[in-house]
């Protein structure tokens, strides 16, 4: 609690020295602007470096922006699907649910997982915002402001795009700029996810075949959680030699409750008693969640055993930051992507001059379908947090 305490004071105290410095030095006329808990850089530098990058082809940018609309209704209907599932799941498998969480530093993400997070965050903020600013200028709009942002202790950039010029703009544009945010988070998604699915290949050039199961974490509620800190190396379950996690898991499939685990781990020998399986009364439960435990080759000992798996846990957070953006950004919610995208359709299949009679008033229908949908997304997030967290539970990353 203390170090909790003194972690504050800290966060407390830095912004506001750079709060002061920042006033006593006017840096804001060097395009530097700070507020409690919020920083932002503007400079015509990344103006000028985002307009190189669309105008050297133009059209090649308006071809991939347009199968960036499809990728983002793909990632809109994709959500909607995930969330009314979790939904259905809190109430007729819980198990199978997850609590939706905002990630909150100390309470939904642990000391353990922050610097990842930030990496991810970063990456994701910046190009989405980076696709936004390439996806504008490819369509002839000029971008006001480009930059760099921090908001508490979580990095990004920004493009600040002509509101003018956008409404004098096509449809057409518009749906290729507002959607290429959610696209290219997607992208960066998809590469993420391939480079974990062949993380042993990837890392083949520097790293012989796994020889152990890596523990990342365990339960609180299981036996494993007191027992066996996150990085312990697991050799051999009762004499078994396990060379992976998947040998780990396939070895612990078999286990009864009460059941005695002798474990050979790099930190000595642990006796180990399963408890009973949530899922599975009949099934035995140590609550390990584990990697494959790689060892560097003799030329490049120098990387060490941890390399690896930090590598691993940054882009499995930029998976699922970005994976997570792409999705919840294309929800139909106020000034967020998916909203100017929902707002542009109803603009051209909703005549103006439509309305809607409720009682012995008229109300204008592009207004109230904005409206339902909008309500309705922030519905189903707002469900997706709470039934899941009543039901299941949450515990940090």
């Amino acid at each position: 609690m203390a170090d909790t305490y003194l972690l504050l004071l800290a966060f407390f105290m830095f912004w506001m020295i750079i709060f002061i410095l920042a006033k006593y030095l006017k840096l804001e006329k060097y395009g530097l602007d700070v507020f409690p808990f919020f920083l932002m850089y503007r400079t015509k530098r990344f103006n000028n470096i985002i307009s190189r990058i669309a105008q050297k082809s133009p059209k090649i940018w308006k071809a991939v922006s347009t199968f960036g609309v499809a990728l983002s209704y793909a990632a809109l209907g994709y959500g909607i699907f995930f969330l009314l599932q979790n939904l259905i799941n809190a109430f007729v498998q819980p198990q199978l649910s997850s609590p939706l969480v905002p990630i909150i530093p100390g309470i939904t993400i642990t000391s353990t997982s922050l610097i990842y997070v930030l990496i991810a965050i970063a990456i994701t903020l910046v190009t989405h915002e980076l696709a936004h600013g390439i996806a504008a200028i490819a369509e002839g709009l000029p971008i006001k402001s480009a930059g760099l942002l921090f908001v508490l202790l979580i990095p990004g950039g920004f493009v600040e795009l002509d509101e003018k010029a956008m409404k004098k703009s096509s449809s057409r544009s518009r749906f290729r700029i507002f959607s290429a945010g959610s696209a290219t988070n997607l992208v960066t998604a998809l590469f993420a996810f391939l480079i974990l699915t062949n993380f042993a290949l990837v890392i083949s050039p520097w790293y012989g075949p796994s020889v152990g199961a890596f523990v990342t974490s365990a339960d609180p509620y299981s036996p494993a959680y007191f027992q066996i800190p996150p990085s312990t190396v697991i050799f051999a379950v009762n004499g078994t030699p396990i060379i992976s996690d998947v040998g780990l898991g396939l070895y612990l499939s078999n286990v009864k409750p009460f059941e005695t685990l002798v474990l050979d781990t790099s930190i000595g020998r642990i006796n180990l008693i399963t408890s009973i399986n949530p899922q599975n009364p009949l099934r035995g439960y140590t609550g390990i969640n584990a990697r494959p435990f790689y060892l560097p080759y003799p030329s490049v000992w120098w990387l060490g055993t941890s390399f690896q798996n930090h590598l691993y846990l940054t882009f499995f957070w930029i998976f699922v930051v970005t994976f997570s953006v792409a999705i919840i950004n294309m929800l139909p919610i106020y000034a967020f992507d998916g909203d100017k995208l929902f707002e542009e359709v109803i603009r051209n299949t909703v005549s103006k001059e439509k309305k809607l009679k409720i009682g012995k008033k008229s109300f204008p229908k592009r207004k109230i379908l904005i409206n339902v949908a909008r309500i309705t997304a922030i519905f189903l997030l707002v469900a997706n947090f709470i039934f899941p967290l009543l039901a299941v539970g949450f515990t940090p990353l």
